[in-house]
């Protein structure tokens, strides 16, 4: 019986996972006390060297260039600054940065969490920056279609509207007739647009327009 008990109590509730953090911090003062937080906290470890599954920490006044190229090494960044731009933010998304705090408002709870957070493969966003990000998307996804036709989501206005159909069940004689297309035009759509994103059938391709959230 004992040893029944001790068998079942090793095997317990695995431990969470502990991400490395690697700081580039410009004022001594501010990195003293966030080395502090973050040696406090049971998710997290200080380290100088890089690390599997490490988080680099940014904490800067201003985001410039030279600090965006600085932190250009595969990890997942966090970056705790003033102020971001849009300029700053693309930068700043081509160089690793998954999440974002605004400084003065941001206390050492709040960023050893983001921390964890973003070593989960998460992003922390303010609604500030989010907002950046939608209008850049819509401005990217404007510029495609008037180029190639295509948005973003590798989908043009007539597959969205066809796909919708398909997700309701209709066939390719129903959506001819709700779209004011020929069947022929239909199918060739389909077809088309099986062949250009790899999708097995109509019912890949609905699953693949709702996990992009193109319907």
């Amino acid at each position: 019986m004992t040893t029944a008990l001790a068998t079942v109590s090793s095997i317990g509730p695995r431990a969470a996972q502990v991400f490395p953090v690697r700081l580039a911090v410009e004022d001594a003062l501010t990195k003293e006390a966030v080395a502090q937080a973050i040696g406090a906290h049971p998710r997290l470890r200080l380290t100088d060297e890089p690390a599997q599954g490490e988080v680099l920490l940014a904490i800067t006044n201003e985001v410039t260039d030279e600090l965006l190229t600085g932190i250009t090494e595969g990890s997942p960044v966090l970056l705790v600054a003033d102020r971001l731009g849009g300029r700053q933010l693309l930068r700043g998304l081509h160089a690793g940065v998954v999440s974002f705090l605004p400084r003065r408002s941001t206390d050492l709870a709040t960023i050893t969490k983001a921390l964890v957070t973003t070593g989960e493969g998460r992003s922390v966003l303010p609604p500030s920056v989010a907002r950046l990000l939608v209008d850049h998307l819509r401005r990217i996804d404007h510029v495609l279609i008037t180029t190639t036709g295509y948005g973003v989501a590798g989908l043009d206005a007539r597959e969205v509207e066809v796909l919708k159909l398909v997700a309701q069940g209709a066939e390719n004689a129903d959506i001819a007739r709700e779209l004011r297309y020929s069947e022929h035009t239909i199918k060739r759509i389909l077809k088309d647009l099986l062949s250009r994103h790899n999708l097995q059938n109509r019912a890949h391709a609905v699953a693949y327009a709702l996990r992009i959230g193109a319907i």
